[in-house]
C-alpha cells in the first residue's frame, strides 16, 4: 500500500512539473501557426487520447455479438 502512494504522489509531482519545461523548449522550430501556445502539444495530446477512447467505444458498439454468439 505504501509503495503504492508512493507511485502515485511521484506521478502527480512529475505531471504538474511538466509544464515548465517549456522553457527550454526552442520556439524557433515553429512549423505552425498554433505551435506557439504554452501548452499546445500537451492538450493536442490529451484531446487526440479522448477521440481515440471514443473512437473505440464506437466501433465496439458496432462490433458486439451477442453472449451466445458462440455457443451455436
Amino acid at each position: 500500500m505504501k509503495t503504492r502512494k508512493n507511485i502515485i504522489y511521484s506521478l502527480v509531482i512529475i505531471t504538474s512539473l511538466m509544464p515548465y519545461l517549456y522553457v527550454f523548449y526552442d520556439f524557433d522550430k515553429i512549423k505552425f501557426g498554433i505551435d506557439h501556445y504554452v501548452g499546445f502539444y500537451p492538450i493536442f495530446g490529451f484531446i487526440a487520447c479522448l477521440l481515440l477512447i471514443i473512437i473505440a467505444k464506437l466501433i465496439g458498439v458496432f462490433l458486439k455479438r451477442e453472449d451466445t454468439f458462440y455457443d451455436e
